[in-house]
């Protein structure tokens, strides 16, 4: 039920802001609401036929079991910026890729957590792809253990 996922999650100032928000809003805002309607339903008389107080009680934990994952993830969050200027590959880094199998060009530009979006072919960095390109430069050839085999590309273009 808890994310025990304890590996990095990288975000952005902004990123980090809005979760360090939702996690304010769930503790302060959403529990206070909750424990309204447990009250509430409270009033409504016996507890063992009560539906109206079931709900909120599910409320109630479901609200706890995102608090602890949302502090879960702030726990294990790497603040990025965007690096214009090195030529290794990073957040915000556009890169075309050559597969060495396929010889299929393909196109990824490398985002935090917060900013994915695979229609647009933004993954994030944090992603087993992402940590295989990391740190790798124009021209090199990178291989990618996955269950399926291992996939190998080459880096042809690095775009900021």
């Amino acid at each position: 039920m808890y994310n025990t996922d304890n590996r990095e999650v990288f975000l952005t100032k902004e990123g980090l802001k809005k979760l360090k928000e939702k996690i304010k809003y769930l503790e302060v805002v959403k529990r206070k609401e909750i424990q309204e309607d447990i009250k509430r339903s409270l009033e409504y008389g016996d507890i063992s036929e009560n539906a109206e107080y079931n709900i909120a009680l599910e409320a109630q934990r479901m609200n706890e079991i995102n608090i602890v994952r949302l502090k879960q993830r702030l726990s294990n969050t790497k603040v990025v910026e965007e690096d214009c200027c090195s030529k290794e590959i990073g957040i915000g880094t556009a890169l075309r890729l050559k597969n060495l199998d396929s010889q299929e060009e393909v196109e990824y530009i490398f985002v935090p957590d917060d900013q994915i979006d695979f229609a647009q072919h933004k993954i994030s960095i944090s992603s087993p792809l992402g940590q295989a390109f990391l740190g790798h430069q124009e021209g090199d050839r990178v291989e990618i253990e996955v269950p399926i085999g291992i996939l190998r590309y080459k880096i042809l273009k690095i775009i900021k």
